[in-house]
């Protein structure tokens, strides 16, 4: 099997210095880098990408362009594999006081709505601190617009766009022993996914 883990927000050419959402976790009065959205998925995505590794599948990270740039390059790298079960992952955080981790998939994928059941079910294993989960159809023309675009050009792969957590809400997760967890169990949700 193989996934692409696409850490959204950061390298857009069209939005050099988007860093995604943001929370001031270390309470001094400001949102500084280290505390932006793409700082931390990019260190979820690094963790996540060695437990599936050591997993035995294959992992293509995707960290630039537009996200049709994006979708295009997966769909062209899908090619290569086609008797590969395959997975996209858009790696997003959230914030804005919620309290729910969200699996978003395509609203016409019976395939990405188990897949993203399965992600919530390895993260609740792993991760106590969240207990609100929600896998959420991602569709043009509802709230769900943004995840929706995330995901909508790729092709072949099944695709989550994924927001474990709210980083205003969660801030006790924020850390690098937290996300181990959440990649735990994130990778754990796929193997069970890719197992069926």
């Amino acid at each position: 099997m193989i996934v692409y883990i696409d850490r959204q927000h950061a390298g857009k050419p069209n939005k050099i210095d988007d860093r995604g959402a943001g929370a001031d976790i270390d309470g001094n009065g400001t949102k500084d880098t280290h505390e932006m959205e793409a700082h931390w998925t990019g260190y979820l995505a690094l963790m996540l990408e060695s437990k599936l590794m050591m997993m035995g599948y294959h992992v293509m990270p995707i960290s630039d362009g537009t996200y049709s740039q994006r979708h295009d390059r997966v769909n062209e790298y899908a090619k290569l594999f086609p008797g590969e079960k395959q997975i996209y992952l858009a790696m997003h955080l959230n914030a804005g006081g919620g309290d729910y981790c969200a699996m978003f998939y395509h609203h016409q994928s019976t395939s990405g709505q188990q897949l993203a059941k399965d992600i919530c079910d390895g993260i609740k294993q792993f991760q106590p601190s969240l207990t609100n989960f929600k896998q959420i159809p991602a569709q043009p023309s509802d709230w769900t617009n943004h995840a929706y675009n995330t995901i909508k050009g790729v092709q072949k792969p099944v695709c989550i766009c994924s927001e474990p957590l709210f980083m205003d809400t969660h801030k006790s997760l924020i850390s690098i022993e937290g996300f181990s967890k959440i990649a735990l169990g994130m990778s754990l949700g796929i193997k069970t996914w890719s197992e069926r």
